[in-house]
């Protein structure tokens, strides 16, 4: 199973706070009070430690959770632009596949519209061949009126 982040950070406050407990326990040694350090005014008591320590302990936990609601904060704002950006692609897929069929159609218009051109061509280039032929049909006839007439 996931652990929360929120759960670790508390299992890692609690992991530590143990073990500033135990370093503090080995450094007394059985000699009862801590010695003073040099610039404090009086060691400190096992209570004064204690309090120190769940204090930071305190801090720590705060910090992480914090740091974890930011995460959290973070994750859920790229999940929202995950999904956008999924709809934005699905909506792109779909004018894509408009635009696919739109230019499938008119390529079959296009070849519709050339084989019209051709069968055209092929009629005009008819119509012009006997157009020649009554051309030249109608030079005899004027030649042979013309010679008929004298």
């Amino acid at each position: 199973l996931k652990i929360s982040v929120r759960a670790r950070a508390a299992a890692a406050a609690t992991r530590i706070a143990q073990l500033a407990r135990a370093m503090y326990l080995q450094g007394e040694g059985g000699r009862g009070r801590r010695a003073a350090s040099p610039g404090s005014q009086a060691g400190l008591s096992g209570a004064g430690f204690q309090e120190q320590i769940e204090y930071g302990c305190k801090i720590l936990q705060e910090s992480c959770f914090s740091k974890a609601t930011e995460k959290e904060k973070e994750l859920a704002s790229l999940r929202e632009d995950v999904e956008g950006l999924r709809r934005q692609g699905e909506g792109l897929r779909e004018k894509n596949q408009a635009l696919d069929a739109e230019l499938a159609e008119s390529k079959r218009r296009n070849a519709t519209q050339l084989e019209e051109n051709r069968q055209a061509a092929q009629m005009v280039m008819q119509l012009r061949g006997q157009v020649s032929k009554l051309g030249r049909f109608r030079q005899k006839l004027e030649g042979a009126v013309v010679e008929g007439d004298y």
